[in-house]
């Protein structure tokens, strides 16, 4: 997963893009490698070329917001992989999206209305509310509000940890 972190002309991490649009950004003189030394452990490989996997671009841009799209991926994400009811952590094709208010009853296809769910605890609680079923949300579901810091519960600790003085600091 060869990705890297770019950061504004303020040193404030924007957006985590792919190793081809970074080095397009560095080859166009948009970008510089954001760090001070060239350090083989802050690099990235691809072929035959090092990368940094952290840039900073050259010049002052307005970041828009950004929303994080309502898919499942991202519901899997926020919930850790793990079955709202059970607590049990399953494999992403094991899982499914149970609505905490039935659909059948209206409800709606929201953050705070649908969790992660095994298959099993789904069908226990089928068409019903979780106290009709008689079954317990581990916790109440949400939406995320932090775009870059959700994104980062996708990559590997790894790569995590040489990225996070940079969100500590903005």
């Amino acid at each position: 997963m060869n990705k890297v972190l770019l950061l504004d002309f303020e040193n404030r991490p924007i957006n985590i893009c792919s190793w081809k649009r970074a080095l397009i950004l560095l080859m166009k003189g948009k970008a510089v490698n954001a760090r001070r030394l060239n350090d083989i452990e802050s690099m990235i490989r691809v072929e035959n070329i090092l990368i940094p996997n952290v840039i900073k671009l050259t010049y002052k841009l307005a970041v828009p917001y950004q929303e994080l799209p309502f898919c499942r991926e991202n519901i899997l994400v926020r919930d850790e992989f793990v079955c709202q009811y059970c607590g049990k952590k399953f494999p992403a094709d094991e899982l499914t999206l149970d609505h905490v208010y039935p659909k059948s009853r209206l409800g709606p296809d929201i953050w705070e209305n649908i969790v992660a769910c095994c298959k099993e605890c789904n069908q226990k609680k089928a068409d019903r509310t979780p106290k009709e079923a008689r079954m317990k949300l581990l916790r109440r579901p949400y939406r995320p509000k932090d775009y870059l810091m959700f994104e980062l519960k996708k990559y590997p600790e790894h790569i995590v940890r040489q990225w996070l003085d940079y969100f500590e600091a903005s």
